[in-house]
């Protein structure tokens, strides 16, 4: 009898142990996944952007024979652009940065004979906050840098490279569903403290058809504007770019 009621004893002490350690485990993994709640990652190290619009304009001071104020470039090229970036959120926060490098150019043949070859870079930090179900009010910077080689007839060739800082503010929309995903962005910048204008809107869709990888594609549109000034003369540059976009992304 004695033996029996140990055995009983030792039994239910093995079961009730049992029964605490998953219940352990239950709440470690509940507070481990409560913690891990509302986070996300969207990380996009490819994502390439096919420009079909080049307009490249170029405002030109008079030249001594009294001519060549303004003129659009008529043969517009296109080398190249490449885009790439990742955000994270949070609850009603989230934070996206990217980077863009595009490079275009283009020729007049006369009145005067002018071409332009310019390379665009920059790289965006924005925060935003959640106001209203998916949408955001964003706010951040854009590290802004125009590499442009111009030769015009009468003034020979020269080369700059200037860099500026700009104050960016913006609305986005950000829907993240399981298998699908809808972002929509618009920021402005520049304000006279670094570019002249500095304006981009983006829209892109986000396909997952498994766990942590998907397809993007979706269409984007930027417009500069910066000047500079040579030889007492101020040259303007206006550059609109806009076309599809293409690549993949990884979700965590």
């Amino acid at each position: 009898m004695f033996k029996q009621v140990c055995t009983y004893i030792l039994a239910a002490a093995v079961v009730l142990g049992a029964a605490g350690a998953a219940g352990a485990q239950t709440q470690t993994t509940a507070t481990s996944s409560s913690a891990d709640d509302g986070w996300k990652v969207n990380v996009y190290p490819i994502l390439v952007w096919v420009p079909l619009g080049i307009g490249l304009d170029v405002d030109l001071p008079p030249t001594s024979g009294g001519g060549g104020g303004g003129g659009k470039i008529v043969d517009g090229r296109f080398d190249g652009a490449f885009f790439g970036g990742f955000s994270v959120s949070h609850r009603f926060w989230r934070i996206d940065a990217g980077g863009l490098w595009a490079a275009v150019g283009g020729d007049r043949p006369d009145n005067p004979t002018l071409t332009v070859d310019v390379d665009v870079v920059y790289g965006h930090a924005t925060g935003g906050f959640r106001v209203y179900k998916d949408l955001y009010v964003t706010g951040g910077v854009r590290r802004y840098a125009l590499k442009y080689d111009i030769e015009l007839a009468g003034y020979g060739s020269f080369q700059r490279k200037p860099g500026v800082w700009d104050p960016l503010i913006g609305l986005g929309y950000h829907y993240a569903g399981e298998k699908l995903e809808v972002h929509a962005t618009f920021d402005g910048g520049g304000f006279g403290v670094g570019a002249d204008v500095d304006i981009a809107a983006a829209f892109k869709v986000d396909w997952k058809p498994v766990r942590h990888f998907g397809l993007v594609g979706g269409y984007q549109v930027l417009y500069l504007k910066a000047s500079d000034t040579l030889a007492g003369k101020t040259f303007t540059f206006t550059q609109t770019l806009h076309g599809p976009m293409a690549g993949i992304g990884f979700y965590f």
